[in-house]
């Protein structure tokens, strides 16, 4: 049997706009292509002639579940173009904005696999603490995602925002932790459903940095080796990895990483408690520069060049997510039909950072 298996907007569980090619037989996915995705507007018009603030405010409104992520990118290439250093607290501070935004953006995904398998367990443990982590971070930040609190030379909290009610939500560190190894045994029982079909990592120029696949072998991440981002250079970080490809390993491997994050957190927090307010002014001058963060959803990277009177002649983006999309399909192949959405999920695909273009830009310096 052949025929077309859709997903998107009338999907709740896949959130994004998908259509898969597939074929079918004995309710077994053979073979499957991701034929179509629904792009994100085209923003890059906006960038032109926009301050630099206004094209960091910009960048985080791409992608809600990687707003801060995609703004550190774009302020780090603004910070490479015009030989800014970022000071230490507010460094850190991106560094535990970072991983509390992607804490719950892993949360996000591992609910939507909970909904595929209608296993109300896991769907609303993580649903119940991404309520608690968005209204922290709305506290902190003006809004629950971020928008705008990551700025060219540092960072901007929201009114009354700052390290003292980021750490509010540290104490909770230890029952989420917890709750992360009930989702990870919970979901173990899932394996006849989450473990058929293996996605096997590109390897040398095709590998970039993905949870996804970090969950078939790779060790690639931004925040970690001597080229680590920012604040991440000094902290040490080592990579979760799982060998296995399936979709269970996808999910077990996001669920490591919360508990990575809140690791990265609490080494933060003592140098991101000295953050005072905004940074300094940024400096008016023309520049090239290239920045790059690991989001939720892989790796991002942000070219800008700036005109004399600091302005942007234009800014491009990119992002390992471009890479995991062209492999999707196979990570579905050999999956129970049902199961397919599930599968889909677990790739944690985001049409907004799929729409920034390839991935060859990923990892590159201003000097290329």
């Amino acid at each position: 049997m052949r025929g077309r298996l859709p997903l998107g907007p009338l999907v709740a569980s896949a959130r994004q706009p998908i259509l898969i090619d597939c074929e079918v037989e004995d309710m077994v996915v053979r073979k499957a292509r991701l034929s179509a995705v629904a792009g994100a507007p085209n923003l890059a018009p906006g960038f032109e002639e926009a301050t630099p603030l206004d094209g960091a405010a910009l960048a985080s409104q791409l992608c809600a579940r990687a707003a801060v992520h995609h703004a550190a990118a774009f302020c780090g290439a603004v910070e490479d173009a015009l030989a800014i250093e970022v000071p230490e607290p507010h460094g850190a501070m991106r560094v535990v904005l970072s991983e509390w935004a992607r804490i719950a953006s892993h949360l996000e995904v591992i609910s939507d696999i909970g909904r595929c398998l209608e296993d109300d367990l896991v769907y609303g443990r993580a649903r119940q603490r991404i309520a608690r982590l968005r209204d922290a971070l709305t506290e902190a930040c003006g809004n629950p995602f971020g928008f705008g609190v990551i700025v060219p030379g540092g960072v901007r909290m929201g009114e009354g925002g700052g390290a003292d009610s980021l750490d509010r939500l540290s104490k909770d560190a230890g029952t989420l932790e917890r709750d992360v190894s009930f989702l990870s045994r919970k979901l173990s029982f899932s394996r006849g459903r989450l473990g058929r079909g293996r996605l096997i990592a590109p390897t040398s120029d095709g590998e970039v940095p993905a949870a996804a696949l970090r969950a078939s072998g790779s060790t690639l991440d931004l925040r970690a080796g001597e080229s680590a981002s920012g604040f991440y250079a000094g902290m040490g970080y080592r990579p979760a990895s799982r060998e296995g490809g399936t979709a269970l390993d996808r999910a077990l491997l996001l669920l490591m990483e919360i508990k990575s994050s809140l690791g990265l957190i609490e080494a933060a927090r003592t140098a991101a408690r000295e953050y005072q307010g905004p940074p300094e002014p940024i400096p008016v001058r023309t520049g090239t520069g290239v920045g790059s963060w690991e989001s939720p959803h892989g790796a991002i990277e942000y070219r800008v060049f700036l005109s004399a009177d600091g302005r942007l002649i234009r800014a491009r983006g990119s992002s390992a997510a471009a890479r995991v999309t062209e492999v999707a399909g196979a990570a579905i192949e050999g999956a129970y039909f049902e199961d397919a959405a599930a599968v889909l999920v677990s790739l944690d695909l985001c049409t907004c950072c799929m729409s920034l273009g390839g991935h060859e830009r990923v990892g590159a310096t201003a000097s290329d």
